[in-house]
This record gives C-alpha cells, structure tokens and sequence, in this order.
C-alpha cells in the first residue's frame, strides 16, 4: 500500500512543479509550426526575446512544419503538461484542420493562455503586375476564369480568406496554387509562380518597402495605424475581413499556477515600451487579451469557417 502511495506521489511530482516560486527551473520551448521568417515567427522572436525581463528562463524558438501547422501543434498536444512547451499559432488552422481534413484535434484539446499580438493582412501583387486596387483584380477574374494564379494554403487561414471574399463577390474562379506559410506565398509573388496573394503585412513589408511588390488592400476589419493610408477590403466595396492574431497554448491539464506565471510575464512583456517598439518596427500590433477573450476570438473565427467550409462543400 505504502508502495503504491509513492509511486502517485512520484508521478504528480513529474508533471506538478512543487511550487510556483519555483518555475521556470529551465528554458521554455515556444513550437512556432510554420517556417522561419513568417509572421508567427517574426512576433514569438520578438516577444522571445523581450520576456526575459519578466520570466526567470528565457524562450527558445522550434520551428516545426508541415502538415499545414499540425505537425507543431501535435509536438505541444502530445508535450507534458508542466508549461515548458508552448503552440504560437493563429486562429484558423486549428479551427480549420478538423473540419477539412482528417485532424482528430482541434485548438480545444489545449488549454488557451492569451492573445499576444495582431498583424495586418494584406493583399499583395508583383511590382510587374497590372492591377493597381483589389477591386480590378477581382473584376479580372470574373472577366478571366481560372486565368489569374493566386497563392494559398489549401484549407488553411488564406484559403479560407479567399472563400470569404469569393461569398461576398460572388463565386471567383482563380487558378489556387498551393503553398504553405507567409513566406512561401511571398517567393511565390517573387519568383513569378504566382500573381496575387494575402499574407501577414508583417512577413510581406521588406518586400513592398523594396519596390518589389506592390500593396493592393488590407484584409483587416478596419484600417491600420501601421498603415493608415492602405484602405481595408470593405473600404473598397468587398464586405470579406480577418484579423490576423497570434494566441499562445499550452498542453491540456497544465497547472494553474503555470498558466498564470505565463499569462503575467506575456502580459507585462507586451506592456513592456522596448516590445512595442520592436513590434511596431517590424509591424506588428501589441495585443494581449485574457484567456477568456482568446476563447471568444477563437470561437468566433471558427463559426466563420464552419460557415464558408459548409457553403463551399469542403466539410470532410
């Protein structure tokens, strides 16, 4: 009996810290599950990188990918519950995955922390390319079937942003070339391969600043203090919009006391005037929001995808 006792004790031991005064004891994995230099990249490095002032261990960056981020998401939703693994992600995929493809999990099976920062979304042709607003592009696509190549990830986020503006237009039939993550769709625009597409403006702003690519839009709700004089979609008379946030998760039946420690440090991190000012450099929104409001977001955005992936008949 006594031997059993120790052998419980032992095990909560291996997943309880003994006190929250005592953690972190090591450094804490941050699994970004897209390449380097994209947008969920670019804000954990930062935001990495600035915690330290507020957390006894610092962050190291994994980059895990494929599988349209699913494969980072499961390294977190298979990790310890103890908080030394953590999922940056935004909202879509996750949301997506189980209702598209054969994903058995969702951003439900992990325990929400917060909303650390929003990036705006913006609608991007080559420097070469004709269109000058997003409305031309449109038209030239009803006026072209299957003519114009526009570059996405397949019941991923972007797709999804597609379907958004092809419900308020009217079914649009460009020609999808798949691809994964920001940064691929921005070597796609670059190399030729394809001839508009939406990414973070964050992972897309060297590029635009350089002549290289041209800005049609923004995809956000509403225009942009780090672009005030981009006009949104809605602006241009295409009711279609989404709020790029990223959100930080952790394992399922991670401790309270954790989950608070970190909540506390991301909070004060992105109060913190030094990340802002990196955030905005590199344009990114400081947005942290409660664990409660990260939920709403996420359930917002996933009765939106449910929405289009049923009009679009890509429930599986």
């Amino acid at each position: 009996m006594l031997k059993r006792i120790a052998l419980v004790l032992a095990a909560l031991f291996l997943t309880v810290p003994a006190h929250a005064g005592s953690w972190p004891e090591k450094p804490i994995q941050v699994v970004v599950p897209w390449s380097p230099g994209g947008s969920s990249d670019i804000s954990a490095r930062i935001v990495g990188d600035k915690i330290q002032k507020y957390l006894a261990k610092p962050f190291v960056i994994s980059n895990i990918t494929g599988a349209l981020g699913l494969n980072g998401a499961r390294q977190v939703l298979k990790a310890r519950p103890d908080g030394y693994t953590l999922l940056w992600e935004h909202p879509g995929n996750l949301a997506v995955a189980a209702m598209v493809t054969k994903a058995n999990f969702t951003w439900r099976d992990f325990d929400v922390l917060c909303t650390v920062v929003s990036s705006d979304m913006a609608m991007l042709v080559p420097k070469n390319s004709p269109f000058k607003d997003a409305r031309v592009v449109f038209d030239y696509i009803k006026a072209n079937p299957g003519k114009l190549r526009w570059s996405l990830s397949l019941n991923g986020v972007s797709h999804f942003a597609y379907l958004a503006m092809c419900r308020s237009l009217g079914q649009l039939d460009a020609k999808l070339i798949p691809t994964s993550g920001d940064k691929d769709r921005v070597v796609s625009l670059l190399s030729g391969t394809s001839d508009v597409t939406c990414v973070s403006y964050a992972a897309a702003r060297p590029y635009v600043e350089s002549g290289d690519l041209r800005l049609l839009a923004l995809v956000n709700s509403k225009r942009s203090d780090l672009a005030p004089d981009v006009p949104t979609l809605k602006e241009q008379g295409i009711d279609a919009a989404y709020d790029y946030r990223c959100s930080v998760f952790t394992s399922r039946n991670t401790p309270a006391e954790v989950r608070d420690i970190l909540i506390d440090a991301l909070r004060k991190t992105l109060a913190d005037e030094e990340t802002v000012a990196a955030l905005k450099a590199q344009m990114f929104h400081p947005d942290f929001q409660d664990t409660a409001a990260t939920v709403r977001n996420w359930e917002q955005d996933e009765e939106l995808y449910r929405t289009l992936a049923r009009d679009y008949k890509l429930m599986k």
